[in-house]
């Protein structure tokens, strides 16, 4: 069989993707490095190449398993046209739809619950920028300059965390709640008139 030549980090993110899958599926300490090759259908020593030891096909993995879920969040602030509020509440539904992100359920089993707070505090770090821009280009069409929109997104950002947390969540209810408290807190940043 012949040998498929791809490009080095078209390789690297499949092989993230198959370590996220042997990871969710059979737990952290039952996956090696080979296997991870193994599922690939590549040679071990090119998946050492990439990470050089478990931990760090792991670390690796949920960092790019975050940014792939952030990115949706992040397409829907980053859209130009519709307004702030439309935004937020958008990005909440998204991150609130469990079909949207494949690897839930092992994230929110019980006894993983550092994994959890490993994987939101990467996806926070990954939406909190684009945040952050909606938030300027908000205040810019207003004409305001503001000194408070990094402070704000990470407030709300951060301040979601608790909300997708724990079994069986996110719900309906805790997506009211989170709606509700991210538009006071837009308003509260709507008052603003200096940029102090």
């Amino acid at each position: 069989m012949p040998r498929t030549v791809k490009d080095p980090e078209e390789r690297k993110r499949e092989l993230l993707a198959c370590a996220m899958r042997l990871f969710s599926e059979e737990g952290y300490d039952n996956v090696s490095v080979r296997a991870v090759a193994r599922a690939a259908g590549v040679a071990p020593g090119l998946a050492y190449h990439y990470f050089d030891s478990k931990e760090t096909m792991f670390a690796s993995a949920i960092e790019d398993y975050a940014m792939r879920c952030a990115g949706k969040i992040n397409a829907v602030l980053d859209e130009g046209s519709s307004p702030l509020d439309e935004k937020v509440d958008r990005a909440v539904a998204v991150a609130t739809d469990r079909d949207a992100f494949p690897y839930e359920g092992y994230f929110h089993a019980e006894g993983h619950g550092a994994l959890h707070d490993r994987l939101s505090l990467a996806m926070c770090e990954a939406v909190r920028p684009h945040l952050r821009r909606a938030l300027e280009a908000d205040a810019a069409a207003r004409g305001v300059r503001t000194a408070d929109a990094d402070a704000l997104a990470s407030m709300m950002v951060y301040g979601c965390i608790g909300l997708a947390s724990g079994a069986g969540m996110p719900d309906g209810a805790a997506a009211r709640v989170a709606r509700r408290y991210l538009h006071a807190l837009i308003a509260e940043f709507r008052t603003e008139r200096t940029g102090n």
